[in-house]
C-alpha cells in the first residue's frame, strides 16, 4: 500500500480515503501517484491510501471484503464483477444526480455502461473507468509477400481461412511463420478469445431473458468448430496451444505468427521504445496493421470489457470518496490512465483526445471496436464463466492427438455438459 497526499497543511479538516485498484499498468503505485497528483494538489486536506491488487487474487479479496463489510472506501471492479458484488449489498447505489455529474449513460461506451448495473435492475452501482477490446493484429509485410489484401482477408470467415492458408509457412529471415497464433488450455482469457466468434455466428452464452444457458446452440457449435479448425489444419501450430496470451503476443513480436487477436496493450507495446520495455523498432512494430474480426453471418462484433469504479457501502466518508471517484472517471484522468496503461478510456470524449489520436494505429483501433459487446450482466457470471472456460479449454486444447476430438458430436457433448452445469447455477440464483 502507498499513501499519497499533497503538502501537509497546518490547520483545517483532514480526510483519509482507502482505494483498491488492479495491477493494470507497468508501475501501478507510481502511475496512480501521477494520476492523483492534480487532484491532491487542489485538495491538500486529503490523504489517499492506494492498495494494488493482482488480478489473479483480486476477486477473492474483494468478495471477502463485500461479505464482511470491511473494505476500502473506493475500489476498482472488473466489468464482469459489478453485478455479483452489488448483489451482496456491498456497494453504494449512485443517484441520478451523481450519474449526471459524470455525464451519465451517454458519456460512456454502451458496452461498458451496461456493466454498471444488473441486467434486470435500473440501480447503478459503478462508473466505467477504462476499457479493453480485441482486434486483429497482422503483419503487413507478410501479407504483401503472400499477395493477400487485408481488406479481403478479414472480410468474412471464408476469406479469412483462405488468407491464412495462403500465408501459412511464409518465410521471414530464413524461418517459417505460422499464419495464426492463439492460446490454448493454460490461458485464462480463453473465453474472451472465443466470444467474438460465437457472437458473430449468431450464438450467445445465455438466453435473452438471462434465465437459461444457450451455449449448446447450433450457432455456438459452428463457431467453435470453425475456430478449432485452424489448429486442426496446421494454421495454428500445436505449440501455441501450450501457451497463454502473453506468450502468444510475444510470439507475434518475434515473428512467429502473422496474425493474432488481442487488446490495446499490444498497440502500446508496439509504440513503446525498447529502452522502456516496448517493441518499437522491431520488424513487427514497423510492419503491422489492425483489423476487425472477420464477419460471420451476424456481423463482426468484438469482446469489449474493462473496469469500473464503485463506492463501498461501508465507507465512513462517502462524500469525499464520491468526489475522488468523480475525478478518476473525468476526461482528464481517463486520458492520463490510457497514456500510462495502453487501455482505452471508457469515456467517449476521452477516447478521441488529441494526445491519444496521435499514436500510430490508435485511430484504426478505435474504428474497429465500435461494435464492442460485453458478456451478459448477471450476478452468477463469475461461476458461469468458470464453467464455460473449463469446457471450452478442453475443446480448444485437444488437437490431432485424439481422433475426432473436434467432431460435431464431441464438441456438442462438451457444450451440453457445460450447459447442464451452468443451468444448475442459474437455477440456484435468487
Amino acid at each position: 500500500m502507498s499513501t499519497f497526499s499533497a503538502t501537509a497543511i497546518a490547520s483545517g479538516k483532514s480526510s483519509e480515503l482507502n482505494i483498491w485498484v488492479m495491477s493494470t499498468t507497468a508501475q501501478p503505485q507510481q502511475d496512480m501517484r501521477e494520476i492523483l497528483r492534480p487532484y491532491l494538489a487542489s485538495n491538500p486536506h486529503l490523504r489517499v491510501n492506494v492498495t494494488v491488487l493482482n488480478w489473479e487474487n483480486a476477486w477473492s479479496k474483494i468478495s471477502a471484503a463485500a461479505d464482511s463489510g470491511q473494505g476500502p472506501d473506493l475500489l476498482e471492479l472488473g466489468s464482469t464483477w459489478v453485478a455479483a458484488i452489488s448483489a451482496k449489498d456491498a456497494l453504494e447505489p449512485l443517484s441520478l444526480v451523481q450519474q449526471n455529474e459524470v455525464g451519465g449513460e451517454k458519456a460512456f461506451f454502451p458496452a461498458l455502461w451496461v456493466t454498471t448495473h444488473q441486467h434486470n435492475r435500473k440501480e447503478v452501482f459503478a462508473i466505467p473507468w477504462y476499457a479493453g477490446a480485441r482486434v486483429a493484429y497482422y503483419r503487413t509485410d507478410l501479407f504483401k509477400k503472400a499477395g493477400v489484401k487485408a481488406s479481403d482477408a478479414f472480410a468474412n470467415w471464408s476469406s479469412f481461412k483462405q488468407a491464412m492458408q495462403k500465408i501459412n509457412g511464409i518465410n521471414f529471415e530464413g524461418k517459417k511463420v505460422a499464419a495464426l497464433g492463439y492460446p490454448g488450455k493454460s490461458d485464462s482469457d480463453i473465453l474472451h478469445n472465443l466470444a467474438p466468434w460465437i457472437w458473430n455466428a449468431g450464438g450467445d452464452f445465455l438466453s435473452p431473458d438471462r434465465k437459461t444457458v444457450s451455449i449448446s446452440s447450433p450457432e455456438t457449435l459452428q463457431a467453435i468448430s470453425y475456430y478449432t479448425s485452424f489448429a486442426d489444419e496446421g494454421l495454428v501450430p500445436l505449440s501455441a496451444l501450450e501457451k497463454d496470451s502473453v506468450q502468444i503476443e510475444s510470439g507475434f513480436f518475434t515473428n512467429q505468427y502473422a496474425v493474432i487477436f488481442s487488446g490495446p496493450w499490444v498497440l502500446k507495446m508496439l509504440n513503446t521504445p525498447k529502452a522502456k520495455g516496448g517493441q518499437m523498432g522491431t520488424a513487427t512494430a514497423q510492419n503491422f496493421g489492425v483489423a476487425s474480426y472477420p464477419a460471420g453471418i451476424k456481423g463482426n462484433q468484438t469482446f469489449f470489457s474493462g473496469s469500473d469504479l464503485a463506492l463501498m457501502k461501508s465507507s465512513k466518508n462517502k462524500e469525499e470518496a464520491w468526489k475522488l471517484l468523480r475525478y478518476l472517471v473525468s476526461r482528464q484522468a481517463q486520458v492520463k490512465f490510457s497514456q500510462l496503461s495502453g487501455m482505452l478510456p471508457a469515456r467517449l470524449d476521452a477516447v478521441y483526445d488529441a494526445s491519444l489520436m496521435q499514436n500510430p494505429h490508435y485511430a484504426e483501433f478505435i474504428q474497429q471496436v465500435k461494435l464492442g459487446r460485453h458478456y451478459p450482466v448477471v450476478t452468477a457470471w463469475a461461476q458461469l464463466e468458470t464453467v464455460f472456460r473449463t469446457h471450452i479449454a478442453k475443446i480448444v486444447a485437444v488437437v490431432n492427438r485424439q481422433k475426432d476430438a473436434h467432431s460435431q458430436v464431441a464438441i456438442k457433448k462438451n457444450l451440453e455438459q457445460a450447459s447442464k452445469q451452468a443451468n444448475a447455477i442459474l437455477a440456484a440464483e435468487p
